[in-house]
């Protein structure tokens, strides 16, 4: 009889692991989809090899539970740096599926390699130039489109990052871009992209993207609803209040002369 409880509770050990593998099965991320979403979320900053940009390598990602560390490090981001938090639940874009697929990707296939999606090439398509700034807009979209709209937005208006698209306050407000783009924001979540801060970007870049942010249009506001207006105007509504007020003095004046 022992025996055959032994082998009762092998069964149950068995059982229980094909169980936990099963379910593990049904939540393991899908590296090839996680590539695809490395190009468009991460490769702006980490590099397409994953070796670094102006975010740090993943080529060597410290620990011993690499995947555990992948997938909080890029849902919460990182306080005081330039890392930001991705999942959805504090805010970002991506969905806890999205994560898991981007830590499988990161964790397995980061070793000197190219992603499975090859990077976007963008083209310059025409943006009227700005009279009283320097800088090409038309090609600070390609800049943009290729650095930018990954945090600010395809259209400047906010993703993870602020909204670009807005009217700028100041007197120079290309001159404050400009610096803002070369030096980053120290504390947030905005990097250095000029390349004597260890950036990407050269100084017409940066110019370029600045004529590029400046051209960018504020969503359209709806336009409010006339109050509409009555049948009669203020002053004559009161006149006629007046007058029937007379009229009323005059009919108690009448009726108590009777009585």
């Amino acid at each position: 009889m022992r025996w055959r409880f032994g082998l009762i509770g092998v069964a149950a050990v068995l059982a229980a692991a094909a169980a936990a593998g099963g379910a593990a099965a049904q939540v393991a991320g899908d590296p090839e989809r996680g590539g695809r979403l490395y190009v468009e979320n991460c490769a702006v900053c980490h590099g397409a090899d994953g070796q670094g940009r102006i975010g740090a390598s993943l080529a060597q990602f410290p620990g011993i539970r690499i995947d555990a560390s992948l997938e909080q490090t890029i849902a919460a981001g990182i306080d005081g740096s330039v890392m930001p938090a991705w999942a959805a639940e504090n805010g970002g874009p991506l969905s806890a599926q999205d994560i898991t697929d981007l830590t499988a990707y990161i964790s397995a296939v980061f070793e000197g390699t190219e992603p499975l999606t090859p990077l976007p090439t963008y083209l310059p398509s025409p943006v009227p130039t700005l009279i009283d700034f320097s800088g090409d807009p038309s090609l600070g979209a390609v800049v943009y489109q290729g650095n930018c709209a990954v945090c600010h937005g395809q259209d400047g208006r906010g993703r993870i990052g602020q909204t670009l698209a807005k009217a700028w306050p100041g007197n120079q407000p290309d001159a404050y871009l400009r610096q803002v783009i070369r030096e980053g924001v120290p504390g947030t979540t905005m990097p250095a992209w000029g390349r004597a801060e260890g950036g990407p970007l050269s100084e017409d870049e940066i110019a370029n993207v600045s004529a590029f942010v400046l051209s960018l249009q504020p969503a359209a506001q709806p336009t409010p609803t006339p109050v509409g207006a009555g049948p009669i105007s203020l002053t004559v509504g009161l006149a006629a209040l007046a007058v029937l007020g007379l009229l009323a003095a005059v009919g108690l004046l009448v009726y108590y002369r009777r009585s």
